[in-house]
């Protein structure tokens, strides 16, 4: 009788090695490229949230106040700007203009990687400006400055004329990377009540457009936030063929 013998099958150790080896090639190759993703989707997400809460808390102030114009704010006195919709903010913890009430304690990188170190641009500054700020219940940290006090500041067309004050927002407070472009985004009031993303399809005004605000590497940042408002993502960090009446994100 024959008795026939199965051989046994398995990996050696070399093989498992080889095979880990190629798995931790692949994770490192493939893992950061889905953490930034991630994380630029979830700035998309804070950009949006922010555009929708200032948008409906200054509709709310305009029927109780006026158009911003009647607010009686100056450019040596911002407060109006946040005070007035303050009630319609949930928790929102205001800080002054003299600095002592510290929202942000952050450095700020520009789009190009400079650092903003000479305003500060949520507490309050010496500029002139007088800026003012606030902390919202989910972290996220609101600056305000006056851009004219008769609301005629004009950065283009459209809804980028007849602007009063800019909003600028760190939607995720002062946790890195705090970058214009990526974390921080710039909103304008206008006269009528109507909070416009800076760098939107009617801003014509050299920084705050999408092209030269934005998508050039060599940018401050002040024109992402048009961009990431309307087309929901922030593919102007991976191409630079990016346009208003062409590709809208660098897969098309």
């Amino acid at each position: 009788m024959k008795i026939s013998c199965l051989k046994h099958l398995g990996f050696t150790l070399a093989e498992v090695l080889i095979s880990l080896a190629i798995i931790g090639v692949v994770a490192a190759l493939t893992i950061p490229s889905l953490v930034q993703k991630y994380q630029e989707k979830a700035w998309v997400t804070g950009a949006k949230k922010f555009y929708s809460v200032m948008n409906q808390a200054v509709q709310m102030a305009v029927l109780e106040h006026g158009t911003p114009d009647q607010w009686g704010f100056t450019l040596e006195d911002s407060t109006p700007m946040l005070t007035y919709v303050m009630p319609y903010l949930k928790h929102a913890k205001f800080c002054g203009q003299d600095g002592t009430d510290i929202c942000h304690s952050g450095k700020l990188y520009k789009r190009n990687g400079i650092i903003l170190d000479d305003v500060d641009v949520f507490n309050g500054d010496n500029t002139g400006q007088k800026r003012s700020g606030l902390q919202l219940g989910d972290g996220m940290i609101v600056g305000v400055m006056v851009m004219g006090a008769d609301c005629q500041s004009v950065r283009g067309t459209g809804n980028a004329a007849n602007l009063c004050a800019e909003y600028m927002v760190d939607i995720n407070g002062a946790a890195s990377p705090n970058t214009y472009g990526k974390d921080i985004f710039i909103f304008n009031l206008t006269k009528g009540g109507q909070i416009v993303p800076s760098g939107a399809r009617d801003f014509t005004w050299e920084g705050y457009t999408f092209e030269n605000g934005c998508l050039s590497e060599t940018a401050e940042g002040w024109g992402c936030a048009g961009w990431v408002i309307e087309n929901g993502n922030m593919d102007y960090w991976h191409c630079d063929d990016l346009s208003w009446d062409g590709k809208h994100k660098c897969s098309d």
